[in-house]
């Protein structure tokens, strides 16, 4: 079998490549981003991912770390949903010595000495993902390709604690201010967007995501196909999420049910709390607030959860920051009734 270099062509805005193979079709495939479509090339232009005897062979004489990562790309990661940033821990994999290693030679002194640098410019939490993706590409490996390891080293390293925990609210007053300088930004307005973040407790890209097709209002409630850890849910809408999706335009042509691309959603709230001089909110901080609520409103682990995707109740207390003065409130009412 003879593969030619891979032609790569900017089209509309995408990355097209072309593989020509003798005594076969051409291979094409489109891409987001030209490094995406670089990666791509580079591991199919190589027999093994075309030869199932070559493709099985063990690994000590030729396989490194970067060309099992580049095979878990393509056949792994590039089919969820949520790839991008599973891409973006590749290209940091490719500019270190890490991704050179041959397979049969990597040790825990590699992985531990690949860690102990990255902490220097990121934190934990990030370095925590990047040995999880090497840990599950060699697993991969071993379980479906046939590659024969001694050993996981990315599995067996130490990896660094977390301590992510944010108890980030937003007060009285800082919603007041977002809501004054969003009144005079107007096609560039987002209170509703903002407002329906919190009420549904929904992640940016779900949110985004969101279709018309998609919600029942006889039923008030929204089913979202696509989600972070690929179990879709259905969820139920507060009155104040129906009155805000009934507010909104339905625009012909446009499927989703709010019409702004997750970049420039990005940009308008840096450019928001900005204005408003508000620090340190993030955006996935609305989703805290929304789930905090919905405890403070007097709803279950259980129903929380139904909103909130979470499968994991230890996981959903990171996000549960209940109000002391609310429950102070609750406390109050429950005894002046007895």
């Amino acid at each position: 079998m003879r593969i030619k270099m891979a032609t790569i062509r900017k089209r509309n805005g995408k990355f097209q490549v072309q593989i020509r193979v003798k005594g076969t079709q051409s291979i094409t495939r489109t891409f987001r981003t030209k490094s995406e479509a670089i990666i791509w090339s580079r591991a199919t232009e190589t027999d093994k991912y075309h030869n199932p005897e070559v493709r099985n062979q063990p690994p000590c004489s030729k396989e490194t770390v970067g060309t099992l990562l580049e095979r878990y790309y393509i056949e792994v990661l590039s089919k969820r949903h949520w790839y991008k940033r599973e891409c973006s821990i590749l290209r940091r994999f490719q500019r270190s010595d890490l991704y050179n290693i041959k397979i049969s030679d990597l040790s825990e002194r590699d992985v531990a000495r690949y860690r102990d640098q990255r902490l220097k410019v990121v934190k934990p939490a990030t370095v925590v993902r990047e040995i999880c993706i090497g840990s599950h590409c060699l697993t991969i490996a071993q379980s479906e390709w046939g590659v024969r390891l001694t050993s996981n080293a990315f599995k067996s390293v130490r990896k660094p604690k977390v301590r992510n925990s944010r108890e980030r609210r937003i007060s009285k007053e800082e919603w007041r201010r977002i809501v004054e300088t969003d009144s005079h930004r107007g096609l560039r307005s987002m209170r509703y967007i903002i407002e329906l973040a919190v009420e549904t407790a929904m992640r940016k890209g779900e949110l985004l995501r969101a279709e018309w097709k998609d919600l029942d209002l006889e039923q008030s409630t929204l089913h979202i196909p696509k989600t972070k850890n690929e179990y879709p849910r259905t969820i139920p809408l507060t009155p104040k999420a129906i009155e805000i999706i009934s507010s909104i335009e339905k625009r012909e042509g446009i499927d989703t049910i709010i019409p702004v691309n997750y970049y420039t959603l990005s940009s308008w709230w840096a450019e928001l709390l900005k204005a408003a001089g508000i620090k340190n909110l993030r955006w996935h901080d609305l989703r805290h607030e929304g789930i905090s609520r919905h405890f403070e409103h007097g709803l279950s682990v259980p129903e929380v959860a139904m909103i909130s995707g979470h499968r994991d109740y230890q996981m959903l207390r990171r996000y549960t920051h209940i109000n002391p003065t609310t429950v102070a409130a609750k406390l109050a009412a429950i005894f002046s009734n007895n």
